[in-house]
């Protein structure tokens, strides 16, 4: 894959399915390495099964087209952030409540669509 993350880390935690593009598996290499630190995954690419099981965009939301959800917090997520968008992510989901180790930097680079506007930022 790449030098910091592995399959399983970016896999489906239901079936193992890993169907992220090739260049937004770069494009979070790029901002690791930057970050200059380890970032743990709390999830990666999503099938639609599992998508609509554990998230309201159903089938088709951001995680079944390449997505991922960084755990951190406080300094660190806006560090991740600064870095993210400088790198070219354009949707960026921030969840900062409740425990320190709940708390991630959702990161996406997908197109505009309907239903879908990029570049957005959002808070869960």
């Amino acid at each position: 894959m790449v030098a910091n993350f592995t399959r399983e880390e970016l896999a489906c935690k239901h079936c193992g399915l890993m169907e992220i593009p090739q260049a937004s598996i770069d494009r979070l290499q790029r901002v690791r390495d930057r970050y200059g630190k380890p970032m743990k995954l709390s999830s990666g690419y999503r099938c639609p099964a599992h998508n609509a099981a554990v998230s309201g965009t159903g089938t088709t939301g951001p995680h079944t087209k390449g997505a991922f959800d960084v755990t951190v917090s406080g300094p660190e997520a806006f560090l991740l952030l600064t870095i993210a968008l400088q790198e070219g992510f354009t949707g960026i989901g921030v969840s900062q409540k409740g425990p320190h180790e709940k708390r991630f930097i959702h990161l996406d680079d997908l197109v505009d669509e309907p239903g879908q506007p990029r570049p957005t930022i959002w808070s869960y």
